[in-house]
C-alpha cells in the first residue's frame, strides 16, 4: 500500500476514535461551541450551492488539456505536465462539504481581508467570496494556465471581490507585506511539503492582523503534512486549534486559554 494511503488510513481511524463533540455538547469553550454551530453545521444558501456546482459541472465535462506547473508537492501521481482540465478538477478541487465549511467561516471575516494560497480552478475561491462578498479576496496560484482558468470561472460568475495572482508563494507573500494587504482569513491549499508549509505559517504569523484564523487543507495528506500540523498547532502564538481531520484551523486571539480540539465532522 502506497505510505500517503497508509497514513490517511490510520489517521482516519485515530480521528474517528478521538473526535468528539460533533454538535458541540461537552464543549465548554463559548467561542468552539460557536465555531461548532456556525461553521461546521450551518448549511449554506442554495443559490450559492448552485453557483459552484454549474462551474464543477462544467470543468468536469471539459476537454481541454492544460500544461500544469506545479509549485507544490501536489499530486503525487502526475506523469506529464499536460493534464486533462476534467481530471485536475476532480482531483483537486475543494470538496461541497469543505466548501460549506469555506463559506461559512469567510462568513465571519466578512469586510476583512481573505487570502488563498493555491487556487487551481477556483472552486475554493468562489465559496470564499460568495460566504464574504464584502471581503476583499487575493488568491496565489503558480500555475498561469489554472489563473486563466480561475479567473475565466469568476468572470462567468460575476464575481468581483477576488483578484487571483499568478507566482509562487514565497514571492507574493513578500509582495503582500509591501502593499498593506493584511488578511484576517488565510486559506493554505498549495503545497503539501512539511518544510514549505511551516515557512509560509511564519510568514503569515507576521503578516495576520489580531484575531485572525488560518485554514490549512490536507492535513493529514501525508505524515509530513500531518508532521507540519502537529508543529503548527503547538505554537505559543496560537490560542486555538480546531482538527476535523481533512482541515485545520488555528485562531490567533489575545486573552483565551491554549487549547486543541479535535472535532467530528
Amino acid at each position: 500500500m502506497h505510505g500517503m494511503n497508509f497514513h490517511r488510513l490510520s489517521g482516519a481511524f485515530k480521528y474517528y476514535v478521538f473526535s468528539r463533540h460533533r454538535k458541540g455538547h461537552g464543549i465548554h469553550s463559548p467561542f468552539v461551541f460557536d465555531f461548532v454551530n456556525t461553521v461546521l453545521r450551518k448549511d449554506i444558501p442554495p443559490d450559492v450551492m448552485e453557483i459552484v456546482n454549474g462551474v464543477r459541472k462544467n470543468m468536469e465535462e471539459s476537454s481541454e488539456l492544460l500544461s500544469v506547473t506545479d509549485l507544490g508537492a501536489g499530486s503525487q501521481n502526475k506523469s506529464s505536465s499536460q493534464q486533462r482540465l476534467s481530471d485536475i478538477s476532480r482531483r483537486s478541487t475543494v470538496r461541497n462539504r469543505y466548501g460549506r465549511v469555506l463559506h461559512n467561516i469567510a462568513a465571519r471575516y466578512n469586510g476583512r481581508n481573505i487570502l488563498e494560497l493555491g487556487t487551481s480552478v477556483g472552486i475554493g475561491t468562489l465559496f470564499l467570496a460568495l460566504g464574504a462578498p464584502a471581503s476583499r479576496i487575493k488568491s496565489i496560484e503558480g500555475c498561469s494556465q489554472l489563473v486563466q482558468i480561475a479567473k475565466r470561472n469568476i468572470v462567468h460568475c460575476n464575481i468581483d471581490n477576488i483578484d487571483v495572482v499568478t507566482g509562487d508563494f514565497d514571492t507574493q507573500l513578500d509582495v503582500l507585506s509591501e502593499t498593506g494587504f493584511i488578511p484576517s482569513m488565510v486559506f493554505v491549499d498549495g503545497n503539501h511539503r512539511k518544510e514549505a508549509v511551516l515557512k509560509y505559517f511564519a510568514l503569515l504569523k507576521e503578516l495576520l492582523e489580531a484575531g485572525s484564523v488560518i485554514v490549512f487543507d490536507d492535513i493529514n495528506y501525508s505524515c509530513e503534512m500531518n508532521e507540519a500540523w502537529n508543529e503548527i498547532k503547538s505554537d505559543l502564538q496560537v490560542s486555538v486549534s480546531i482538527d476535523i481531520f481533512q482541515m485545520g484551523f488555528v485562531f490567533f486571539r489575545k486573552g483565551m486559554v491554549k487549547q486543541d480540539f479535535v472535532i467530528r465532522y
